[in-house]
């Protein structure tokens, strides 16, 4: 029997395997997807242990850095009259508000969250500035008021880290599944 003697496939027959064509062809797709989610997320979870790794090895040199920075705060308050250490310690959180301001932080809060913050930030710079302005020079205080603005600043830094946090979709799935709709209609055209 030769290939011309075959009966050709009726038209059921070719509905059927197209539709079972599409359908293992959709399964490919979907195994395709959870695969490359799938290498997305490895490689993310290897990429998080090294974050994690280095920053424990920064957090060790940022310590460091601290006591630099707080030693010298109580060597500069030591040294400068009562009233030069006061009009820094305000123009610090001046800055600071300064800095939230032009990132945009108070846009994103509501009013009355924005009041608050204001009126603790104003607190915190009396506090500090206060004791140094009536001549209460101490090492700790001064470590308080560092601790303080590197605590502002990191709260400036997680309100910008979370506007950049975005989760990417699996680009080569979804181009492929383009292709493969593209292709069916073409296909469906032409039958």
């Amino acid at each position: 029997m030769t290939q011309s003697d075959q009966p050709r496939p009726g038209m059921f027959d070719l509905a059927r395997q197209l539709v079972s064509g599409v359908i293992r062809l959709a399964r490919l797709e979907v195994t395709q997807g959870r695969q490359e989610i799938g290498e997305m997320l490895a490689e993310t979870r290897t990429g998080a242990v090294m974050f994690g790794v280095a920053a424990a090895i920064l957090l060790l040199a940022l310590i460091s850095l601290d006591l630099v920075l707080v030693l010298g705060v109580v060597a500069l308050f030591d040294v400068l009259p009562p009233t030069v250490s006061a009009i820094i310690i305000v123009a610090a959180f001046v800055a600071i508000l300064a800095l939230y301001g032009a990132f945009g932080v108070f846009g994103r809060m509501p009013g009355a969250l924005v009041v608050v913050v204001l009126i603790v930030l104003i607190a915190l710079a009396a506090a500090f500035a206060l004791p140094i302005y009536l001549g209460f020079v101490a090492g700790w205080h001064s470590a308080m008021f560092v601790l303080m603005l590197e605590l502002a600043i990191a709260g400036l830094f997680i309100v910008r880290g979370i506007a950049h946090v975005r989760i990417g979709k699996p680009e080569q799935t979804i181009e492929s599944v383009k292709e493969d709709i593209a292709w069916a209609k073409r296909l469906l055209r032409r039958g």
